[in-house]
Parts: C-alpha cells; structure tokens; sequence
C-alpha cells in the first residue's frame, strides 16, 4: 500500500517531510483495523482553483472542497466496504488552501489538518461515505481513532 505524495500547488507553503513521517502509522493502523488493501495511493495537494475544478467536473458542484478521493471503476465492493483494488491507484485530492481554512476556524495546526483529511480521503476509498448523519457520525469517528493513534 505504498502512498505517494504530490504537490500541485504553490497558494499555501506545504512541507512534505512533515507529512511523511506519518504515512508509515497510518498504513500501520489501517493494518490493525483491517482496512488496508493491495492499492497505491496518490495524494496530490491543489489548490481551490484546481478542486473546484475536479469538483465540477465529477461532482457537478462548482464548489471548493476540502479532499476527492477517486476509486479506480474496477474496484469491488462487498457491501459497503471495499474488497479489492485489484493493485490499482486511488488518488487523493486535497485542497492546501482549504485546509488552511478549516485549520483555522476549527482550530487545529495546519499539518494535523492535512493528515486528518488525508485520512479521509483513505477512508472514502474503503467504501466510508459521509451525505448521510449516521454514515458521517461512522467514517468521523473511525478518522479521529486514526488521527489520535498517529498523533
């Protein structure tokens, strides 16, 4: 499950050494909680320019959002959890400025930010979905277990 790591943007200043020392824990607990998979993960930061655009054209909204995941279309699923991805590469797409956003207003450091969406972002491609209360209330608490254990 190797995660790879590309930045796209030059809005927000971004240090990837300070986020690599954390991808190894995660796919560690993503191990340990039975989620991890046989897929390549790219994580590729944008700004909001770049995730309004991939926003509209998948998502039909021309909003900003703070992360996309893209599950390769022959991934299985099994109910409602994803079963095999068949060594395909889901990308990850986090906006930098967006991020920085909500750092602010919910008061987090910025890197703990960017971990709990790249999280997110890992755990929408394990089939996690989060339009529906019950489902959000799930995949958030499930993220904050992983964020906390990595911390």
């Amino acid at each position: 499950m190797p995660i790879r790591i590309f930045n796209k943007q030059c809005k927000v200043k971004l240090n990837i050494r300070k986020i690599h020392p954390y991808l190894s824990k995660i796919k560690k607990k993503l191990r340990l909680l039975n989620l991890s998979q046989p897929a390549d993960y790219n994580i590729v930061f944008v700004d909001d320019k770049g995730i309004k655009k991939l926003n509209k054209k998948y998502r039909k909204t021309g909003c900003p959002t703070d992360v996309l995941s893209f599950i390769p279309p022959s991934s299985k699923y099994l109910g409602k959890r994803l079963t095999s991805f068949d060594n395909k590469i889901v990308d990850i797409f986090i906006s930098v400025e967006t991020a920085k956003n909500n750092a602010v207003i919910y008061k987090q450091k910025f890197y703990v930010e960017i971990l709990r969406l790249i999280i997110h972002g890992i755990l929408h491609s394990y089939g996690f979905t989060d339009y529906v209360k019950i489902n959000k209330e799930k995949m958030w608490s499930r993220q904050e277990q992983i964020l906390k254990c990595i911390l």
